[in-house]
C-alpha cells in the first residue's frame, strides 16, 4: 500500500506531462502559420495594391480558429469597438454556418 504513493498517477505519465500530442503540434503549427502570414502581410503593405489587408485577414482567421488567447482578445476588442469589428464577426458567422451545413450534410448522408 505504501509503495502506491510513490508511483506516478496516470495523469503524470510523460506523454501527458509534455502535452505535445499530434493535434497540439498541428495547432501550434497553424498558430505559427497565422503569425507568419500576418508578418508577411505587413511586408506587402507598402506595395501597390490591396495585397496586405486580405493576407492579414487570412492570418487573423487562422489565429482565431486555433488560439484561445487570440479569441479572448477578439471578444474583448469586439465588446469595446463593436462597429469596427462587426464585418469580421459577420465573416466568422458565415464560416460557422457553412461548417455547420457541411456537418449536417455529412450526417444526413451517413444516416
Amino acid at each position: 500500500m505504501r509503495w502506491r504513493l510513490l508511483e506516478k498517477p496516470d495523469h503524470m505519465t510523460p506523454s501527458r506531462v509534455t502535452g505535445l500530442s499530434l493535434p497540439r503540434i498541428r495547432q501550434l503549427a497553424l498558430i505559427g502559420t497565422g503569425w507568419t502570414i500576418i508578418a508577411f502581410s505587413v511586408l506587402l503593405t507598402p506595395l501597390p495594391g490591396p495585397g496586405g489587408l486580405p493576407l492579414a485577414l487570412v492570418g487573423g482567421v487562422i489565429l482565431l480558429r486555433n488560439s484561445a488567447s487570440a479569441r479572448r482578445l477578439f471578444v474583448r476588442l469586439k465588446k469595446r469597438y463593436p462597429r469596427m469589428l462587426s464585418p469580421a464577426e459577420r465573416g466568422l458567422q458565415f464560416l460557422r454556418r457553412r461548417q455547420k451545413a457541411k456537418r449536417r450534410a455529412a450526417a444526413d448522408a451517413a444516416g
